[in-house]
C-alpha cells in the first residue's frame, strides 16, 4: 500500500478526511500510525491481541508477520577466543532485527569432518558456566554431536564450543523491523504487510489517536479493533 493511501484512510478513520481545521498535521498522523504498526507487530509476536494466539500458532497470525521475516547467515567477528575450558566465537546481530526467531549452526570436528546442522542453546550470564563443567550435557563432543552454548551480549550474543569441535556457520531467522512511513515520497509503496493487513494497522492506529483526543468515537472504534483477528 502506498504512503499517500495509508494516510488517506487512517484520515478516513478518524471521519477527519475532510475537514481543513481539525485535521491533524502529517506529521502527527504518521507518529501515530508508525506507532501502531510496533503496536500491530508486538501484539502479533507475543499473543496479546484479541485472539491470544502468537506468530505460527495459527494461519492468519503467520500471515500477518510473514513478510518481515529475513533469513540470513552471520559470520563471526573475527578468530575466535581461546579459554580454558571453552572456544567463544563472538557475533553481532543484524541492525535491523526485532525478534528471533531460530537459530542454527553447522559444526565439525577440528579436521572439518563430519559436519552436522544442529541448534544452539540458549544460556543466560550465570548458567553457562555450568554447562561447561558439566561432562553429562549435550554441550560437550560425543559422536560427532554437539550443541553450542549461545549467551547474549550488548550487541549480539557469543557461541561456545568444547574445544573438540567447531562452528562452520551460523544461520539466523528473525523479524525485522518494519520500515518507518515517512512523508518523504507519498508514493513510496510499503510492502512490509499485505494491504489487509495495512487496513487492520490503521484501524489500531485511528484508535490510539481517538483515544489521546478524548473523542466519543472512542468506545465504538475500540469495539470493532477487538474484532480483528
Amino acid at each position: 500500500m502506498r504512503g499517500i493511501d495509508i494516510l488517506a484512510s487512517f484520515e478516513l478513520e478518524i471521519n477527519k478526511i475532510d475537514e481543513s481545521v481539525d485535521k491533524p498535521l502529517t506529521d502527527d498522523s504518521l507518529y501515530w500510525l508508525n506507532q501502531a504498526v510496533v503496536k500491530f507487530v508486538k501484539d502479533r509476536f507475543n499473543g496479546n491481541a484479541p485472539k491470544r494466539t502468537s506468530y505460527e500458532q495459527n494461519e492468519k497470525r503467520t500471515r500477518d508477520l510473514v513478510k518481515l521475516l529475513v533469513n540470513t547467515t552471520i559470520a563471526p567477528n573475527g578468530e575466535p577466543a581461546e579459554h580454558v575450558n571453552y572456544t567463544e566465537y563472538d557475533y553481532n546481530y543484524p541492525v535491523d532485527m526485532m525478534f528471533v526467531l531460530n537459530e542454527d549452526v553447522v559444526i565439525s570436528d577440528m579436521e572439518d569432518e563430519h559436519q552436522m546442522d544442529t541448534c544452539v542453546f540458549e544460556c543466560t550470564a550465570d548458567s553457562f558456566m555450568y554447562r561447561i563443567n558439566n561432562k553429562l550435557t549435550d554441550f560437550h563432543y560425543r559422536f560427532h554431536r554437539a550443541r553450542p552454548l549461545r549467551i547474549r551480549t550488548n550487541d549480539g550474543f557469543k557461541l561456545l564450543t568444547d574445544k573438540n569441535y567447531k562452528i562452520n556457520s551460523y544461520s539466523l531467522g528473525y523479524l525485522k523491523v518494519p520500515t518507518e512511513i515517512t512523508s518523504a515520497d507519498p508514493t513510496t509503496n510499503y510492502t512490509d504487510f499485505a494491504d489487509h493487513i495495512w487496513l487492520e494497522i490503521i484501524k489500531l492506529a485511528a484508535q490510539m489517536y481517538i483515544e489521546n483526543q478524548s473523542d466519543p468515537r472512542y468506545r465504538t472504534l475500540t469495539n470493532e479493533v477487538l474484532t480483528q483477528e
